[in-house]
C-alpha cells in the first residue's frame, strides 16, 4: 500500500490536511465529490492543495463550506488553524482525547458508554507488561476488553 505524504505546512496547517483528507475519505468522497458537496464553493484543486499543504490559510467562507460537505463541526477544522497554545500545553494522554473529544467510528457518533469501553482498551494495551509470561493472559483480556466494545457500537 502506497503511504501517503503530507507536506510540512506551517502551524496547524498539517493537522488541517489530515483532517480535510481522513474526513473525505471517510465520507467515500473524491476530490470532484467533496467539490460538489461544497455547492462549487472550493475547487477540487483547492482541496487538492489544502490536502498536500501547498495551501494553509483558507478563508472562513472556505472552511465553513467544508465542514457543511464534510458534515463535521466547524470547530474541528477552525480549532486546527487557531489553536496557538504552546506544544507543552496542546499535549494529552489518549484518554484526555477520546474523552474531551467527539468523533465518529464508522458512521456514528461514540456516546460516553462507547468512549469508555474504548478508553479501557487504550488504558489496558498502555499499562499490559507484556512479558513473556503475562502477553497470552493479556491477549485474552485484551480480546474480551475488544469483544465488549464491539458488541456495544453493533
Amino acid at each position: 500500500m502506497k503511504e501517503e505524504k503530507i507536506e510540512q505546512g506551517t502551524g496547524g496547517s498539517d493537522k488541517f490536511a489530515l483532517l480535510i483528507k481522513h474526513y473525505r475519505k471517510l465520507r467515500n468522497f473524491s476530490l470532484k465529490d467533496l467539490e460538489n458537496a461544497s455547492g462549487g464553493s472550493v475547487s477540487a484543486g483547492y482541496i487538492h492543495r489544502l490536502e498536500s499543504g501547498e495551501r494553509n490559510s483558507p478563508s472562513i467562507k472556505k472552511i465553513l463550506a467544508l465542514t457543511k460537505a464534510l458534515r463535521i463541526p466547524s470547530a474541528v477544522l477552525v480549532g486546527t488553524l487557531l489553536y496557538e497554545l504552546d506544544e507543552e500545553e496542546r499535549s494529552f494522554s489518549l484518554s484526555e482525547v477520546l474523552i474531551q473529544n467527539n468523533y465518529f467510528l464508522g458512521s456514528g457518533m461514540l456516546n460516553a458508554e462507547k468512549k469508555q469501553l474504548l478508553i479501557r482498551i487504550v488504558e489496558h494495551i498502555d499499562l499490559s507488561e507484556w512479558s513473556p509470561t503475562s502477553k497470552m493472559r493479556e491477549m485474552y483480556q485484551l480480546s474480551e476488553l475488544i469483544d465488549d466494545f464491539k458488541q456495544a457500537v453493533s
